[in-house]
C-alpha cells in the first residue's frame, strides 16, 4: 500500500512539473480565463446554475462564469438550464411562457439539497461581492414554447441589450449561442458586445464566426485541435473551450492555447494557475455543509 501511495506521489509530482513548461500565446493577454461551468459544475454538490453554486465558484478565485439565461414572458433573465421546470422544480411550465411573479417561488432540488431558490441574473449581482471584477458568460437557451418566435427572440435580445446597459456590463458579459441570427440580432441593438458562437464544426464555424464579425467561438474540448485554436487566432476569433472534467481534460484545453476555460473541475486549474483562495474555500464549505443540513 505505501510503495503504491509514493508511486501516485512520484506521478503527480511528475505530472505538475510538466505543466510549468508550458508558455502561453493567445487573444487574452496570454492567458487563459478559468470559468466555473454553471457556477461550479456538474462535479459539485450543489446543483448548477444555483447562487450557492455561482458563489462558490467565483469566491475559489474564478476569473469568472458561464451560467445558463433564459427570458421570461415579462422579460426577466433567469438563471436555468431546463427547458421545462418540472423534474428540476417542484413546478411545472417553460420559462419563456411565464412571467417572474409566477417562476421565483419554484425550488431547485437535488439528491443532497432541497428547496434553493431559483433566481434572476439581477438577483445574482445583487448577491455578488464586487460583480465588475468577473466575466459572466451566457449561454443563451432558445426554447420553444407558445407564441411567435420573433417576438420571444426579440425579447430575449432586447432583454440581454439593456441588461448589459443597465450595469454597464459590456466587458463583464460574453454571450453564446449556436444560432447566427439570433446573435445578430444581439448584435444589432448593441454593435460592441461580446458575442460567441456556440460551435459543433470547426471548418463552417470558424466561417460563420469570421463573416459576422463574432467576439469568439466556444468549442467542446474534444472538436477542437490547437491547430485550429491558432487559426482562430489568426482571425483574431477568441476561443472558449468547454466539456472538461478530469484533469487531463484540463491540461489538455491549456495545451491547446485557448483564450477561456468553462471548467466542471475547477479547483484543479485555480491551482493552475495560483489563483486558487484556500481560505474562501473552507469558508465556503463551512457555509456549503450549514446549508447541507438545513436544506434536509
Amino acid at each position: 500500500m505505501k510503495i503504491r501511495l509514493i508511486n501516485l506521489i512520484i506521478i503527480s509530482l511528475l505530472f505538475t512539473s510538466c505543466k510549468k513548461d508550458i508558455t502561453l500565446d493567445n487573444l487574452n493577454g496570454d492567458k487563459i480565463g478559468c470559468f466555473g461551468h454553471a457556477g461550479m459544475g456538474t462535479r459539485s454538490l450543489y446543483p448548477t446554475n444555483t447562487l450557492q453554486s455561482l458563489v462558490s465558484c467565483l469566491n475559489r478565485g474564478a476569473d469568472g462564469t458561464e451560467m445558463d439565461i433564459q427570458v421570461t414572458k415579462d422579460g426577466v433573465l433567469v438563471i436555468f438550464h431546463n427547458d421545462d421546470l418540472s423534474g428540476v422544480t417542484g413546478c411545472g411550465g417553460i420559462i419563456r411562457d411565464l412571467n417572474w411573479n409566477e417562476i421565483n417561488a419554484c425550488r431547485v432540488n437535488s439528491f443532497l439539497f432541497k428547496n434553493l431558490n431559483i433566481i434572476s441574473f439581477n438577483e445574482f449581482i445583487q448577491n455578488t461581492k464586487n460583480p465588475y471584477q468577473y466575466i459572466f458568460t451566457f449561454d443563451c437557451k432558445l426554447t420553444s414554447g407558445v407564441g411567435n418566435n420573433d417576438e420571444y427572440y426579440f425579447r430575449f435580445a432586447s432583454a440581454i441589450a439593456n441588461t448589459i446597459e443597465h450595469y454597464g456590463f459590456q466587458d463583464n458579459v460574453f454571450i453564446e449561442n449556436s444560432d447566427p441570427e439570433f446573435l445578430n440580432l444581439i448584435k444589432s441593438m448593441n454593435n460592441n458586445l461580446k458575442l460567441f458562437l456556440l460551435g459543433q464544426n470547426f471548418e463552417t464555424d470558424i466561417i460563420t464566426a469570421t463573416e459576422n464579425g463574432f467576439y469568439g467561438l466556444s468549442m467542446p474540448n474534444n472538436l477542437v485541435s490547437a491547430t485550429q485554436i491558432k487559426e482562430a487566432h489568426d482571425k483574431n476569433i477568441r476561443v472558449t473551450i468547454y466539456g472538461v472534467e478530469t484533469n487531463k481534460q484540463n491540461y489538455d484545453a491549456i495545451e491547446k492555447q485557448a483564450d477561456f476555460i468553462q471548467t466542471d473541475n475547477l479547483d484543479y486549474v485555480l491551482k493552475l494557475f495560483g489563483k486558487f483562495n484556500r481560505k474562501t474555500r473552507r469558508l465556503s464549505e463551512l457555509i456549503n455543509n450549514i446549508d447541507l443540513k438545513q436544506s434536509n
